[in-house]
Order: C-alpha cells, then structure tokens, then sequence
C-alpha cells in the first residue's frame, strides 16, 4: 500500500508537472486568431504568383521577362535630373541670344559625335587596318570629350527647348498664372521599343510592353511569334519616336524641327491625361480613344513645333520649308511605286477579308504585299494586323493615313479642328468628348 500511494504520487506529480509545461506553452486563443490572419494575407498576396489560365496580362509579363523595360527606374532618375535643373534654373540667368546659339551649339556638336562615331566605325571595318584601336585613339578622344561636353550641357538644353515650347502653349490658353498646365518636361534618353499587340479577327490593339532597347533583332522575332502563338493574337515590336512619360522621353536627334513636333506631340497626350478625359484615361483600354488621341496629337505636335521653330530658329524654319519630308510614320512615295497608294489598299483589301473572316487568307496576303514593298526598297520586316493597328492610329493626314485605310476616326478628328477657331479650342473640344458618338455628333457621323 505504501509502496502504491508513493507510485500515485510521483505519477500524480509528474502530471501536475506535465500540465504545467502544456500551460506555459500553450498560445493564447488572441495569438492564433491573428497569426491566422497573416497567413491568409500572406495567401491573398501570393495568389496570382501562378497567373490563372487564361491571363495574358500576367503570362505576358512572364514571357517577356527581363526584356521588359523598367519604367519606374527611369522615372526615378529622369525626376531627380529635372529636380536638379528646376532648382539651378541656370537658363533663367541667359539672354534669348544666348539660349538659342546654345541650343543650336548643342544640335551642333551631337551631329559633330555622330559623324566621329562613323569615322571610328569605318576605321574598324577597314581590312588594311592592323591595329584600329590605335588609329582610333585621336577620334576616340574627341568623341569622349564630345560626350561629356553634351552631358554637362543636356539639362541646360532641355530647360531651353521646355521653356520655348511652353511660350507657344501659352498663346493657345494652357497657362494659369503665368504656367503651361501640364508645364512641358522631357528628357533626352535612349528610347525603349514597344511591343503592340493586336487581334487576329480585325485590326485594333489591345495589348503592349515596353521592351528594353538594343535587343537583337532575332530575340525581338522570337518574342513576337511566341506571343502571337501563345495567345492568338498578332504582335510586332516598333520602335518609337517618343514616349508621353513625364517628364517625356525623347531621343537625342539633330533634327530640331522634329524633336520640337514631337515634344508637343508627347505633351498633348499629357495634357489628355492630367484632364481625366475619357480620352485621355482610355487610350489603352479603348481602341476608339487611342485613334483620338494618337491624331488629336499629331496635330498638335505638326502645328505647335514649325511656330516654335519660326518664332526661335526662323533661319532653320525657313530652310526647312524648301526641303518637304515625309510624315515620320509613312516613307516617301516614288515614280514607280506609290507608297502610300500601295499601303492604303492593301489596309482596304485586309479590312476585306478580316470582315468576312479569312484571317488566314488575310495574314497570307499581307505577307504576300510585304514582299512587294521590299522589293520597291520599303524594307518591312513584318506585316500584320500588330503592324496596321500601330501605324493606323496615327490618321491625321488629309484623306486619311495609309495605313488607316477608311477608318473615319481620324478624319472626325479633323474636322472637329477644322471648325475649331484655335489650336487650344480643339484640343479643349477634344478633352471634353465622352464618347466616339460624342464626336461624330459633334462634327457629323461619318458617310
């Protein structure tokens, strides 16, 4: 007995211990209510790290992978560059005389870079050239020198070029107190090329990614035919003359008229979107608003950059007003073949057969035609639905861009400026428009 009331009693010690242990560790009902919160959080977060099928957003991000340009990267160094020119504000201590000779220096010796970097090429190309690191030494120091002259000097330019466009916008009524809204801002950089995605079925875009630039060019055919494949859809990778970020990313050119164009161009999609127009919020949602936009644009930019050029660079303005070029989106048409005649019929003939629903038949003529072209010296690489629904939206020429075929968007669009009395009254029409209907009622339903 007394040996099993000590057995009883250790054991019953050994609970009471065990009880203890089990008290001490035991997690309070509190804890496990929130610790169970985070791990449903932690799964709601992780939820498209597989993206469900048949989301082409996501698998398209992933197939792109490190092609895809980062943007915010960018941003972040184009603000803190515009932060430290707007703080300086060095152009403000500069006569007029003297902010037009540095910008013309500038276009000056960019074309001075360009034509030292042919010399250095040519020098390694040269088969008799034993050694052209040597024989490049001279040239490869002047073009270092030259480079970092136009750093030092890029800002600088930039606040120039900003403030002489700004002069313009201002007469057309897009200043409160004094200030362009949204104020010009761009940067001279190295332009991402975009990929443009189309349906198969008719030609509208309803995809897009920036691409990193200098992807080699069989990477950027792999790319499109894999996205065509995998989703069904058309795809071409183009390159860009600019980009409505802001500040506006624009190439480092000599052709200051140009860059003047599309610097409007640019800052009128900016000023799409900073209205909230539908316009403006919808350009890549809404195929109707992206050919608004795109035109409404264009326009602008091919009005405000010749006033721009004649007000600061009349010499150049008047220079180039005997020298007639193409539209940047079209080649020049020749004796013997038509582009722009070629190209608009062949948009007719593939508008055609999308309708009736011959995709097949549709994407072997336009191979058929882009061998054509190239034959006529037109070198177009690809030809497809991706192709027309890029180049068409840019429909601000009279009688319609080539490319455009008989889309009326953009010739509603002109007529809407056409009965505009200013170049800001137009762009303020277009910024108040609800709807593709809205347009039409107000310039008239297309025949």
């Amino acid at each position: 007995m007394a040996r099993f009331t000590a057995l009883w009693g250790s054991s019953a010690a050994r609970i009471s211990q065990l009880r203890a242990i089990i008290r001490a560790r035991a997690v309070p009902l509190s804890q496990w209510v929130r610790r169970l919160a985070l791990a449903l959080l932690c799964l709601a977060l992780l939820r498209f790290d597989v993206p469900p099928y048949g989301d082409r957003a996501a698998s398209l991000d992933r197939l792109i992978g490190a092609h895809q340009f980062d943007l915010l990267r960018w941003w972040v160094r184009a603000a803190l560059a515009k932060a430290r020119a707007e703080a300086l504000a060095a152009h403000w201590h500069m006569s007029e005389e003297d902010q037009i000779a540095l910008v013309q220096e500038y276009v000056q010796q960019l074309g001075t870079l360009d034509a030292v970097n042919a010399q250095i090429e040519a020098l390694y190309a040269d088969p008799l050239i034993s050694d052209p690191h040597a024989a490049s030494a001279t040239l490869r120091a002047r073009r270092d020198a030259l480079r970092a002259w136009l750093s030092a000097h890029q800002s600088l330019v930039e606040s120039i070029l900003q403030d002489q466009v700004e002069s313009v916008l201002r007469e057309e009524g897009f200043a409160v107190g004094g200030q362009t809204l949204p104020p010009v801002r761009f940067r001279f950089t190295e332009l991402p090329e975009v990929m443009v995605i189309s349906r198969r079925d008719r030609i509208e875009r309803i995809d897009g990614r920036m691409l990193t630039p200098g992807i080699p060019l069989e990477e950027k055919d792999r790319l499109e035919r894999e996205v065509s494949r995998r989703f069904n859809v058309s795809a071409l990778v183009v390159r860009i003359g600019g980009l409505a970020a802001y500040p506006v990313m624009l190439p480092q050119t000599t052709a200051l008229d140009w860059l003047l164009e599309v610097l409007a161009h640019e800052w009128a999609h900016n000023y799409l979107a900073m209205t909230l127009s539908w316009v403006g919020l919808n350009i890549l949602s809404d195929p109707h608003a992206l050919i608004i936009n795109e035109t409404t644009a264009s326009i602008v930019g091919r009005e405000i950059g010749p006033r721009v050029m004649a007000r600061y660079y009349p010499q150049l303005s008047a220079a180039l007003a005997s020298d007639v070029r193409p539209h940047p989106h079209v080649e020049e048409a020749s004796e013997k073949f038509d582009f722009r005649r070629e190209m608009r019929a062949t948009r007719l003939r593939v508008d055609a057969l999308l309708a009736e629903g011959k995709i097949e038949e549709a994407e072997a003529y336009m191979e058929a035609r882009r061998r054509v072209f190239v034959a006529n010296g037109y070198p177009i690489r690809k030809l497809n639905q991706a192709y027309f629904a890029f180049y068409g939206a840019y429909n601000d020429e009279p009688g319609g861009a080539p490319a455009a075929g008989d889309d009326p968007i953009g010739p509603a669009v002109q007529r809407l400026r056409a009965q505009s009395a200013s170049l800001g009254d137009f762009l303020r029409a277009v910024a108040s428009l609800r709807s593709l209907e809205d347009l039409y009622a107000r310039v008239g339903a297309p025949r």
